[in-house]
């Protein structure tokens, strides 16, 4: 995804880079969507959504529910 910013929305990235907030204005922008996750989703509401997404992506074919012993292969042995 590419983003083009101007205006205000440069300019803070911009000075979140100067001051050392971010490395770059891509980590900027990465950083300033956790924050505003954050502040406007709960993480509970932010779990329940991606349990939604991927019972609907097992729902439709596109994801596949493991058993237990499937997705620890070797490892299955632990289980009891």
């Amino acid at each position: 995804m590419n983003v083009i910013l101007r205006g205000k929305t440069k300019a803070i990235a911009e000075v979140m880079v100067e001051e050392g907030y971010a490395n770059t204005k891509s980590e900027a922008v990465r950083l300033a969507l956790v924050d505003f996750g954050q502040h406007h989703f709960g993480e509970v509401d932010l779990v329940n959504r991606k349990l939604e997404k991927l019972n609907k992506d097992i729902a439709e074919g596109r994801s596949k529910l493991l058993a237990p012993e499937e997705a620890l292969g070797k490892h299955a042995k632990f289980l009891k």
